[in-house]
Order: structure tokens, then C-alpha cells, then sequence
């Protein structure tokens, strides 16, 4: 099967949008997101929309979707994303906030090659930034892979018998990196952000998941990030929301 692997869209359109034209003539079996559709963004009703059209999908929700639908108050977010947060609920249109309330919590298992979380598999709203955080977390997923995101930033940590490796997917110059998977080994991978990255590299990341050739794939794409930022400055939220898109940070 052929999965395709979105993250942490955070209201970013523009960036959707590109992505699902980077894939439109590819088939997948299944459409994975692992949540934080809204927040950031100055187009939450436009994301939820296209994404409620989006086939065979498997969805969860994010720390984003929680307090930007009402269920979390938001007392773990710094000022920015609070202020988004809030102007976003505001923002979103009735069907749209039911829908985002009614997500399922993480982790889900998809088959029996697959779970989703957010932030762990333990704790949605935790980050595994590091090797230390996902070694402990090999322990609360039973599959072989797990996905994950809340990070922004794409990595594969592959665990065996003797030790756990990590993968830093590095596209030099191109618009995807390959790893080829090992069957004795389990792993967590992050895809990366499509709407907010923060490892360097401004355009949006996704990722693809073929479990019969064993590869993961992190693909970049280009989008009109300009546009974004006008939109987000337009609506009144916090400046450092549209900066830092031009800075992939």
C-alpha cells in the first residue's frame, strides 16, 4: 500500500495546495494526517473544507485543533499561538468547529502497519525533538511504524536489537529524499510541516510511505508563501506568524 503523509497544515493554503498539485496524478491507498490542521493561519475554514473532501483519509487531531475548536484552553501556548488560536475559533464557521471537535485523539493504529499520534504516542501534546524522547516512546506503539509530528521537523528514527539510528532526510538541492526501510527494524517518522516548517527549509514537507518496496520518501515542495504572509498580516495576527515563513524557522 501507498500512504500519504500530512502534518501540521496550520491554516496555510497556499502550502496545501501546492502539495496536493505535487500528488494529484499519484494513487494512494490511504491519506494519513496527523493533525493541526488550523492555528497560524490565515485560512482555517478554506483547510478544513479541503481536507473534509480528501478520500480514504485517516485523521487525528492536533494540539491546534483542540484550542482552536474550544476543547483546551490553551494554557500551555505561548502569547502567539494563543492570540491565533483564539482569533481562529472566532473565525471558523459552525460545521467547520463541530467537525474539529469531533477528531479523534491519537494514537490510532491504521492496519497492522501503522499507528498516528501528534505530538507521542503517549501524550499528543508532548514533542520528540531528539533521540532520548523517541527511544522512550518505542514502548507505547506496538506497530512497525509509527508516525508522528507537532515538530515541524522531518526525521526517522529506526530502532533494532542493538541500537536506535536516526535519519535527518536532506534533499540537496532536489525535492525529495529517500530511505530505504529495514523489515527488522520499527520506527518513528516525522514527515515534517506543510504549513509552518521549522528545520531550515521554508517549503512544505510531506511525506510517502510505500510498505511494499519498504520506502519512506520526504518530498518539498515550493509554494507562494508571499501570499500567506499577506494573507496572515491582513487579518490582524501576530507579525512573527507571517515572518518566519519566508525563514522556514
Amino acid at each position: 500500500m501507498r500512504y500519504l503523509v500530512l502534518s501540521d497544515i496550520h491554516s496555510n493554503l497556499e502550502a496545501l495546495t501546492a502539495v496536493l498539485k505535487r500528488v494529484r496524478r499519484k494513487r494512494f491507498d490511504r491519506i494519513v494526517i496527523l493533525g493541526d490542521l488550523v492555528g497560524y493561519g490565515a485560512d482555517p475554514n478554506p483547510i478544513v473544507d479541503r481536507v473534509r473532501k480528501l478520500k480514504r483519509m485517516v485523521i487525528i487531531r492536533g494540539n491546534h485543533d483542540k484550542v482552536c475548536s474550544g476543547i483546551d484552553n490553551g494554557d500551555m501556548f505561548n502569547k502567539v499561538a494563543l492570540e491565533s488560536a483564539r482569533w481562529t475559533e472566532n473565525q471558523l464557521l459552525p460545521r467547520n468547529l463541530k467537525w474539529l471537535r469531533a477528531l479523534p485523539k491519537g494514537p490510532v493504529t491504521v492496519g497492522d502497519l501503522l499507528s498516528i499520534s501528534h505530538g507521542t504516542p503517549l501524550d499528543e501534546d508532548a514533542y520528540i525533538f531528539g533521540e532520548i524522547e523517541a527511544l522512550n516512546m518505542f514502548q507505547y506503539f506496538k506497530t512497525p511504524i509509527c508516525f508522528f509530528g507537532h515538530s515541524h521537523f522531518p526525521v526517522v528514527f529506526g530502532l533494532d536489537d542493538e541500537a536506535l539510528t536516526t535519519y535527518i532526510p536532506v534533499t540537496n538541492g532536489g525535492d525529495n529524499c529517500r530511505i530505504k526501510l529495514d523489515k527488522t527494524k520499527r520506527y518513528l517518522i516525522n514527515p515534517g510541516s506543510i504549513g509552518q516548517p521549522r528545520d531550515g527549509d521554508n517549503r512544505a514537507s510531506f511525506g510517502v510511505l510505500d510498505d511494499k518496496r519498504m520506502t519512506m520518501t520526504i518530498y518539498r515542495v515550493n509554494y507562494p508563501y508571499e501570499k500567506t504572509q499577506q494573507k496572515i498580516r491582513a487579518a490582524g495576527l501576530p507579525a512573527p506568524l507571517a515572518d518566519r515563513l519566508a525563514l522556514g524557522r
